[in-house]
């Protein structure tokens, strides 16, 4: 039998061997029995209790069971108290009709069987402890509710400042492409301008995956406070949006990380996962490329270990990528999407970036990795990405990179 140790339970009666009986019967569930021989007594328990229920008599002197349960119905305090009237002998429908409107839930007749009862108790003291967790979670809910709130407005201004910081790097990043134009026999000034247009479009990119989870934050803190005013908040609707605020906080903390690692240069060679590269990279830019119409996915991504720099791996990805993107963008192509594959053939690793916007030029085919050579409109390529690419994998990782047209469109292929 489940313990209701410590549950308050008001029991009402003019005659102490009724008392007697009624704790007797109750004696098993634990319960904290307070014992009233009147109506008076009874309203005064009622002040200094949270009652889980109240057992009433209906026959009492000076003031009857009928008369206390109205004026425990009017008090604020005592109002949501359940009642259930003991009675031996109101038996007629009108007696009950006239129980219920001054606010009983229920009648127990005398003689009173035991295991109805306790049944019924337990009914009541499962609703009262329900409704004590519910109160505590409702506290606990306030306090989240206030550091919601203030995580969201740190998130905002974290995103704010990471806006300033992308305005600082395009400014920066076009101070350095008027080096590069003075200095452009230097590869090392070349790779470095490649890589600051890279982290521009990474931050793009985390402004793209940021926005979306502030506008989900806002909203989940909203519908917090909403039904918590309403007083419709329940133990599962709390902890679900909870989960899905604090999963988003860890997906947008990743995002900084990652962000770190991509910025981060490789000092030397290692070994490292070309799946969680693809993955990672993937996850990055979803966001923005989806909001620019273009659906890029990785199939059949095997689990290979690939020997180099992950991070200017990464970056080759990267500036394949975006290149797919632009020329989908530019020739306005209906289904827009990019495949990405990655497997092991002998001891080399292969990845192919495939799109489906056209293919490359028969004429340009033989350029498209050299220096300043670009397609786009003025002001909107470097010409650097696809040479800078091209140095990464063969100079510094001993690789191949390389370019074919498909059915389709055009596919880059890497070999290290």
């Amino acid at each position: 039998m489940p313990s209701f140790q410590n549950i308050p339970v008001l029991i009402v009666d003019d005659r102490p061997e009724n008392l007697v009986s009624l704790q007797e019967l109750l004696r098993d569930l634990e319960l904290d029995l307070v014992q009233a021989h009147s109506g008076n007594e009874a309203l005064r328990q009622a002040l200094h209790h949270d009652f889980a229920l109240v057992l009433l008599d209906v026959q009492m002197p000076e003031m009857d069971g009928f008369e206390t349960a109205e004026l425990l119905r009017r008090n604020p305090k005592t109002r949501h108290f359940p009642i259930i009237f003991v009675t031996a002998g109101l038996r007629e429908e009108r007696h009950l009709f006239k129980g219920y409107e001054a606010g009983a839930v229920d009648y127990l007749m005398k003689p009173i069987e035991p295991e109805i009862l306790r049944s019924k108790v337990r009914v009541f003291c499962e609703l009262y402890r329900q409704r004590r967790e519910l109160e505590r979670v409702s506290l606990e809910l306030e306090r989240k509710h206030e550091e919601l709130k203030l995580k969201h407005e740190e998130l905002a201004q974290q995103n704010r400042k990471l806006q300033d910081t992308y305005q600082e790097l395009e400014e920066e990043t076009a101070q350095r492409l008027l080096a590069v134009e003075e200095l452009r026999h230097k590869d090392q000034i070349m790779l470095h301008q490649g890589r600051m247009a890279a982290m521009g479009e990474m931050l793009n990119n985390i402004a793209h995956q940021w926005r979306q989870p502030l506008n989900v934050l806002g909203l989940k803190i909203q519908e917090l406070g909403l039904s918590y005013d309403l007083e419709e908040l329940t133990p599962e609707q709390l902890h679900r949006n909870i989960n899905k605020v604090m999963e988003i906080l860890r997906h947008m903390s990743q995002t900084i990380d990652d962000f770190q690692n991509f910025t981060a240069p490789d000092k030397e060679k290692c070994r490292f996962s070309g799946k969680e590269v693809v993955e990672k990279t993937l996850s990055l830019i979803g966001e923005s490329f989806r909001a620019k119409g273009v659906v890029v996915s990785a199939e059949s991504c095997d689990e290979v270990t690939i020997f180099g720099y992950p991070n200017e791996y990464r970056q080759v990805l990267l500036n394949i990528l975006m290149n797919a993107k632009d020329a989908l963008a530019e020739r306005h192509t209906e289904g827009a999407r990019i495949v990405v594959r990655l497997w092991r053939e002998g001891e080399r690793s292969l990845l192919t970036v495939t799109d489906n916007a056209g293919g490359i030029a028969d004429e340009i085919m033989d350029r498209v990795f050299d220096a300043y050579f670009t397609t786009k409109d003025l002001g909107k390529g470097t010409g650097l990405g696809l040479f800078m690419s091209k140095v990464i994998i063969e100079k510094n990782m001993g690789g191949r990179l390389s370019v074919h047209n498909v059915p389709e469109g055009a596919e880059f292929r890497i070999e290290v």
